[in-house]
């Protein structure tokens, strides 16, 4: 089962990083850590040293818990780097944080959550905000 998983740093993908970890180590598959950045984010003589501090500390919390990562920085819009990227590696799950935002936010916005639902190939598993219970994965749910 190899996951994908969208990520940005900020507390939402954090839970969800936690959550796709787990699945990724109980079905001893590859973890693939995605972020998307906008062109002026990804200069690559001045990449906002943001990004890598944050990809380099994902890819090394899942690490340390026994998953096999792969970490992206890719540039563009959102959900169409979230499907490609999920198509060219084979994913079986993309796990995405749920945005602590309104709902007037996601409807004038949209929601990339949302969007990947309904354009993707494989299970989406949206991860509650931390304030919410996060489920273990139902592969540890079963062993205890």
């Amino acid at each position: 089962m190899t996951i994908l998983i969208a990520y940005d740093g900020k507390p939402d993908t954090e839970a969800a990083l936690g959550y796709a970890t787990r699945l990724a180590v109980s079905f001893d598959e590859p973890l693939y850590i995605l972020t998307v950045v906008t062109k002026d984010q990804m200069d690559p003589d001045d990449m906002d040293p943001r990004i890598r501090e944050y990809m380099e500390a994902a890819s090394m919390k899942a690490s340390s818990s026994g998953a096999d990562v792969h970490s992206l920085i890719e540039v563009g819009k959102p959900e169409d780097v979230i499907l490609e990227v999920a198509d060219n590696f084979q994913c079986d799950a993309i796990v995405v944080g749920r945005p602590d935002r309104s709902r007037f936010d996601r409807m004038v916005m949209g929601s990339v959550s949302q969007n990947l639902v309904e354009k993707s190939f494989c299970p989406v598993v949206i991860v509650p905000t931390p304030e919410e219970e996060v489920p273990q994965p139902l592969s540890e749910q079963v062993s205890e």
